[in-house]
């Protein structure tokens, strides 16, 4: 019958596999080399874990019990992953160069459309080669295939090592309808000319940097961005982690890092300049030190002139918080003030211990005097994370509530569970 089967047409063939689970179809592939180009040349692939889910009876055949530290549903997924990797292995073309393909042809319209571009590793398990490698592939795919990209809403791309300004450029230039850009735990080859980042896009509205090598990065020219957020950047000894250039809509800004021992400690007023449309700042601090200065409402209050709503996340819980109400005399049209404080970590106890003394600060109290007479007008609401029944959360609730003449609610809440390792 098989043989009988094997003389039939492709197209008889791929009409019968299109009626079988991708399971049974990949394995008529070891039948003759007749089928081995068969289950690749399939129009349709549904992943349907159900269907490579072993009955229980499996695991009992031919007088030995198979066992394994994975459960069922695990090792389903597992056989499908494997599966369709196989599949588009055969098929030797990239999804990228499919959707190259299907918008040159017409066939393929979208109104949003998302990449993201990773390397085989995980970022912490990659080498410099790796990072290398992941650049070249991506400058590759972004030459070979103009019209995919053109068509981005959404890219994010992680690991990558940027060779030159130019390889910014080109991704930016090629992405002509990009939205939101993401980039994770990118950098500059040594010798290279991006270790200022410059960005320059027309449609741009959302850009986030996270762990990437960079000495600053420089938004020089984003006409309709609204939201940047950089998060543990590296810091440089004379350069800002962001460089606000011509940003007209900007109203978010979102920055998060470990401020360490030879941390060189910001000021808002030189960080934030041509930012005076920010709507919400937030800012969050991953260590005991406090990396920015807090300044007079001489130096800010042109700056934060129409700040809404105030983020000051993961204070140490060694550190005064008095100072934290700078927000109020320099923004006068604030409504919301947030306030989480922490003392967690993690990892274990022993790693944390060996950071703190080789990388972070220990606790820097920050002195700030309040005009016992400061009044606020537009503050409505004060949420303060990880309150305790102590001297120093009690003073600033009565302070908050003294100045805040129109004050509507005080949110006092426990400390959180840490999202990535739920303690």
């Amino acid at each position: 019958m098989a043989d009988r089967l094997s003389e039939l047409p492709d197209d008889v063939l791929l009409s019968i596999l299109k009626r079988v689970d991708l399971r049974d179809a990949v394995r008529t592939a070891i039948l003759a080399k007749r089928w081995r180009h068969l289950p690749a040349a399939l129009p349709d692939i549904v992943l349907d874990v159900l269907s490579f889910r072993k009955k229980q009876d499996d695991d009992h055949q031919d007088g030995f019990t198979f066992t394994s530290r994975l459960s069922r549903e695990a090792r389903a997924n597992l056989a499908v992953a494997h599966a369709a990797k196989a599949i588009l292995a055969r098929r030797r073309i990239g999804i990228v160069r499919s959707v190259d393909d299907a918008i040159a042809s017409g066939r393929a319209r979208f109104r949003e459309a998302a990449f993201d571009v990773r390397g085989e590793k995980r970022a912490l398990e990659c080498t410099g080669r790796d990072t290398l490698a992941n650049g070249r592939r991506l400058a590759s795919l972004v030459g070979g295939c103009p019209r995919a990209f053109a068509g981005l809403t959404r890219l994010r791309v992680e690991s990558v090592t940027l060779r030159g300004s130019n390889d910014v450029a080109n991704v930016l230039a090629a992405c002509e309808n990009l939205e939101i850009l993401s980039l994770h735990s990118c950098d500059a080859s040594a010798g290279s000319n991006v270790a200022a980042l410059e960005m320059e896009h027309p449609r741009l509205v959302r850009l986030d940097v996270d762990a990437c090598d960079f000495e600053t990065v420089d938004l020089k020219w984003l006409p309709r961005l609204v939201q940047v957020s950089n998060n543990i950047w590296f810091p440089s000894r004379t350069l800002p982690p962001l460089v606000f250039g011509h940003v007209p809509q900007l109203r978010t800004v979102i920055l998060s890092t470990v401020g360490t021992v030879n941390y060189r400690t910001l000021k808002l007023s030189e960080l934030l300049v041509n930012t005076t449309g920010i709507r919400t700042l937030q800012m969050i601090f991953e260590s005991e030190k406090i990396w920015f200065q807090p300044e007079s409402p001489k130096h800010l209050a042109p700056l934060l002139r129409n700040l809404r709503i105030a983020c000051l996340d993961k204070i140490h819980k060694e550190c005064d918080l008095i100072w934290t109400m700078f927000v109020l005399e320099a923004a006068p049209l604030l409504k919301e003030l947030r306030i989480s404080v922490t003392e967690h970590s993690c990892g274990s106890l022993a790693a944390a211990d060996v950071m703190r003394k080789l990388l972070y600060c220990k606790k820097n109290n920050i002195e700030w005097h309040i005009d016992s007479d400061f009044k606020h007008y537009n503050l409505l609401l004060v949420t303060v994370v990880g309150f305790e029944i102590k001297d120093k959360f009690v003073k600033l609730i009565k302070r908050l509530a003294h100045a805040a003449v129109n004050l509507e609610d005080i949110h006092l809440e426990d400390e959180v569970k840490c999202e990535n390792c739920q303690y």
